[in-house]
């Protein structure tokens, strides 16, 4: 018989090469949008298969210095400055933030560029089987490790992270840091870290390590004295900020403030210890370079739209009632119309409360996404709130099948001079991103990722059918 090429023989033993679509089949395989992760189910193994995993990946995490921010409210923008001052300070940076707006590939950036397709399926086909080999991963488990396995093939030099959810368990806090954040806390995903501010806070205090600096936002004072006594119990240096007022923040809003001053506190921190240069005008350049679509941000100009739109990612009472501040400082005076939806995991009378307290005029919308709050169940929740309102019989609630009705319903009840301010997650304000650009193309500027929002396979399965009217 006559032996085979060696070439031949090597490529029957590579693993079968998957393209994009079934590599993000493959990480989504087994999501659960409803009740407590696995983490939480089983505490004790959470981190385990997290280390176990890395391990057979051969501790990808170890061959960068990890940046690790947590919080409620802010962590995603507070990530996003840290690692544009890092880049425009000249180090090689990766970005690991979640969810995302338009695509996955948001999720997993290299000095600022999004993972490409042809990277990720080839990366998944090359260590799926070795994630495979450990028992119970799950999704966010294999996200983190695809993540911290690109970012040690790309060379980076400083990973800025953010924790997917509380901190304590979280899949990401098996890195030892070299800086870490806290930003707000407030009350929210109750469900899974607790019902109480001093739980959720314990679950954030997780990510502090034993002399690695940590910089907090200021807290309520549960939340404060919370992350004082893990601090203090650590030996690690705790240093609450006041908002940053001697740089340009391109994002808006005194908690932007806040959260600009956190990155360049740690950058800071960093440069002190001579892990980075000093360099202030690079660590300001870096700030207002910074790019967060959806954080109070006005969707780019249309001559054909009737009223511009704000979108802006609030999802718990804290954050619409800095959304609300926001509004009345840079318009104030001016008519609002809310288009509203929200995952079925927040407890929504509150936001409804608030919202209802500063305009007349809401539209109700579901996106897409499984988590999302049934809209006939929204606007049952609405119409008893609006019930309790003095002003009831001049409130307009209305309920749009589409995100593309919501915005043209939005613009029928609104008055001239008026703005559409769309909120209550993510997913609703990713949504209304891709409306604004089918009713308006062209109007957001090339490589703006809504344009990759075209062509991205269905993570999930398709929401239930919307229910008309209220």
């Amino acid at each position: 018989m006559v032996p085979a090429p060696i070439s031949t023989l090597a490529n029957a033993i590579e693993p079968a090469r998957l393209s994009y679509e079934e590599s993000l089949a493959w990480i989504f395989r087994d999501v659960r949008f409803t009740g407590r992760g696995r983490k939480y189910d089983n505490p004790e193994r959470s981190l385990a298969r997290m280390r176990e995993v890395l391990e057979r990946l051969g501790n990808p995490q170890q061959r960068f210095q990890a940046v690790h921010i947590t919080g409620t409210k802010g962590k995603g923008s507070t990530s996003a400055y840290s690692e544009s001052i890092l880049r425009h300070l000249g180090y090689r940076t990766g970005l690991f933030t979640s969810p995302h707006l338009h695509t996955f590939r948001e999720r997993i950036r290299v000095n600022g560029e999004l993972i490409s397709r042809d990277e990720l399926a080839g990366l998944v086909s090359r260590v799926r089987e070795k994630m495979e080999a450990v028992e119970d991963l799950g999704v966010f488990d294999r996200i983190t490790a695809l993540a911290f396995q690109h970012f040690a093939d790309s060379g980076v030099e400083f990973a800025v992270v953010e924790v997917g959810l509380g901190g304590r368990l979280d899949s990401t806090n098996v890195l030892l840091p070299v800086v870490c954040a806290i930003t707000r806390i407030s009350m929210d995903h109750m469900h899974v870290l607790g019902d109480t501010i001093e739980k959720i806070a314990r679950e954030k205090a997780g990510i502090i390590k034993a002399g690695v600096p940590i910089f907090s936002a200021t807290q309520v004072e549960e939340a404060a004295q919370v992350l004082a006594d893990r601090a203090a119990e650590l030996d690690a240096p705790l240093r609450v900020v006041e908002p940053l007022q001697s740089a340009s923040v391109p994002l808006v809003g005194m908690h932007q403030q806040v959260n600009a001053a956190l990155a360049w506190a740690m950058a800071e921190s960093l440069a002190e210890r001579g892990l980075i240069q000093a360099d202030p005008a690079g660590v300001e350049q870096g700030l207002a370079a910074t790019r967060w679509p959806g954080r109070f941000e006005m969707l780019p100009h249309a001559a054909d739209a009737p009223f511009p739109l704000l979108v802006d990612c609030a999802h718990n009472v804290d954050s619409v009632t800095l959304l609300l501040a926001t509004l009345e400082q840079f318009y104030p005076g001016r008519p609002i119309t809310f288009i509203f939806g929200a995952n079925r995991d927040k407890e929504l009378a509150p936001e409804m409360e608030l919202i209802l307290g500063y305009t007349n005029r809401v539209v109700l919308v579901q996106s897409q996404h499984p988590k999302a709050t049934p809209l006939g169940d929204l606007a049952a929740q609405f119409a008893q709130i609006v019930a309790q309102q003095e002003n009831a019989a001049d409130v307009q609630v209305v309920a749009a099948p589409s995100m593309t009705d919501a915005v043209t319903l939005a613009g029928a009840l609104t008055p001239p001079g008026g703005l559409l301010v769309g909120s209550g997650s993510v997913f609703v304000v990713a949504d209304l991103r891709e409306a604004w650009h089918r009713l308006h193309p062209g109007a957001f500027p090339a490589g703006d990722w809504v344009y990759a929002a075209q062509g991205e396979p269905v993570l999930v399965p398709p929401k239930p059918a919307a229910q008309p009217g209220v």
